[in-house]
């Protein structure tokens, strides 16, 4: 049986192909912080032909994948070290070795990251009182209380 359908003939144009290997390997090296020459690089091709597939409709997707991979594996190293950091700061901070100006720094940011902390909670229980009380309006209910401070 034959088809009604002619065939196409020839090459699928590039917005219809999905991204291959080698080009996918050049937007993940975008997404490390490699320029594009050294994208084409390490896909073996050249920048014109990039910029093609960077027309591609999936490209920007694929790239912004990639770069939120790249901060999940940033997070999870500095989560990973928090504590040895946490430690390596204070030490700094107390050691009588530490001169002056340095001292001042890791104090300074050692209080800083304290207020970041006791702020952050703050909002997440103001948060918590904002969601509750919304429930309760989409209930029906007339809500107990809606207090947000304006003070920061």
């Amino acid at each position: 049986m034959t088809s009604l359908m002619p065939k196409k003939r020839g090459k699928l144009r590039r917005e219809e192909q999905t991204l291959p290997p080698n080009i996918q390997r050049a937007f993940i090296a975008r997404a490390n912080n490699c320029n594009w020459i050294e994208c084409a690089e390490v896909a073996g091709t050249t920048t014109q032909n990039l910029r093609e597939w960077r027309k591609h409709p999936d490209a920007d997707d694929y790239i912004q994948q990639a770069i939120d991979l790249c901060l999940e594996d940033a997070h999870e190293k500095f989560a990973d070290s928090a504590e040895k950091m946490a430690q390596e700061l204070v030490d700094i901070a107390l050691s009588p070795k530490t001169r002056a100006y340095a001292k001042v720094t890791a104090i300074d940011t050692a209080f800083k990251i304290l207020n970041q902390g006791v702020n952050e909670k703050r909002n997440r229980q103001e948060l918590a009182q904002i969601r509750e009380a919304l429930d309760q309006l989409e209930g029906n209910r007339a809500p107990d209380v809606i207090d947000v401070e304006a003070n920061g």
